[in-house]
């Protein structure tokens, strides 16, 4: 699917010079920020408690073993079954 999109002329300026500086096309750097913004408000949901593991990784089009990895990898808390209490979610060693 694609979409077209209007962005506001004060909002291409930021975009146009970060593409210049990783020297990518814009296209390629807004895809990037936007994977980035994504993931990042998938794993808030996830940690408030909002989406389940399963619906996280739905969203970011990932198996839930390859979400856990995510979770892992950006220090989230992993939560088994309810998390009702500090006991029933889990940090990952080293985070």
């Amino acid at each position: 699917m694609e979409m077209l999109l209007k962005i506001e002329e004060r909002e291409i300026y930021p975009l146009v010079e970060i593409a210049k500086i990783e020297r990518t096309e814009i296209t390629e750097t807004m895809a990037s920020l936007l994977h980035e913004w994504i993931e990042k408000k998938v794993i808030g949901m996830y940690t408030d408690g909002r989406i389940s593991l399963w619906k996280a990784a739905e969203i970011m089009g990932l198996s839930s073993w390859e979400m856990i990895d995510v979770l892992a990898e950006r220090g989230a808390r992993i939560q088994i079954g309810r998390c009702t209490g500090p006991r029933d979610c889990v940090r990952v060693a080293g985070t």
